[in-house]
């Protein structure tokens, strides 16, 4: 296994498979992962990414550590639990669209990437995903220079307090369009979640030219806001590129939050 390092703040790292199997049998809350997707329509496909960044993965299932492997039976958040004890994935998502049925949807082989046109297509979720290397930072650089240096996914102090202060910014925005909004620390960055059931009735274009308005103000991932990326980490699961857990922050609670709250890094207590 090849374990790719990254330039990380403090003791963010990857979370090794055994801390992982540790996570998911012992410390992931389940419930409160249902709460959070009980009040959207439709039901949802799970995805899970073994090893793409952290080069971390059970080897033998080396031949799907890169490509998103989709879980479509399961209905709860509680059964996706033999899954995560099975693959230990460095990643866990759901898919934003929702569906009337997701085994109709399976058994006519529905493209999920291009089901907008499908007669089982409920809409799809709103969300801003705001990342810290979408920045320029004035040490680092900006995007292309990490990339050159092979730190796409590297942050630093500065680059985290940015992303959350333009969370902040981002959520009062849309505050005063939308009335349904819930922001996520995503072990990285911040995702802004609109909840409102008009928002899952945008169209494509729509929510493009949602993407470039908010693109021109904010450090964000205008595919994720245009509808063409449609996964989105599942709060409550584990980061395991930065063994920090994906947890809703309120937003009264944003301008203190930090990587290391106790909400996000309970699991090296168990280290």
């Amino acid at each position: 296994m090849v374990r790719l390092r990254y330039e990380l703040p403090d003791d963010l790292g990857p979370a090794s498979l055994e801390e992982r199997r540790r996570f998911y049998s012992r410390f992931m809350d389940y419930d409160a992962a249902e709460r959070w997707m009980a009040p959207f329509p439709g039901e949802r496909v799970f995805a899970l990414i073994l090893g793409r960044h952290s080069g971390i993965y059970p080897h033998r299932y080396r031949s799907l550590k890169n490509v998103p492997l989709l879980v479509e039976d399961a209905r709860a958040v509680r059964d996706l639990r033999p899954y995560l004890r099975k693959y230990l994935p460095e990643g866990v998502y759901y898919d934003r669209n929702a569906y009337a049925s997701v085994e109709d949807a399976r058994r006519r082989h529905v493209d999920y990437a291009h089901a907008w046109r499908d007669r089982g297509f409920r809409g799809q979720e709103l969300a801003f995903d705001l990342d810290p290397e979408n920045l320029d930072c004035p040490v680092h650089g900006d995007i292309e220079d990490k990339m050159r240096r092979h730190q796409g996914l590297s942050f630093c102090d500065w680059e985290f307090e940015e992303t959350r202060r333009q969370a902040a910014e981002l959520h009062d925005a849309l505050a005063r369009e939308w009335s349904h909004l819930s922001v996520v620390y995503s072990g990285r960055g911040f995702h802004v979640h609109v909840l409102d059931p008009e928002a899952y009735r945008l169209t494509k274009g729509e929510r493009t030219r949602m993407a470039r308005r908010y693109g021109q103000r904010f450090a964000l991932d205008e595919w994720v806001t245009s509808g063409e990326m449609r996964l989105i980490r599942l709060p409550h699961s584990l980061h395991g590129m930065v063994s920090r857990i994906v947890v809703p922050v309120p937003r009264g609670d944003l301008e203190a939050f930090s990587y290391n709250d106790l909400r996000a890094a309970p699991v090296l207590a168990g280290r």
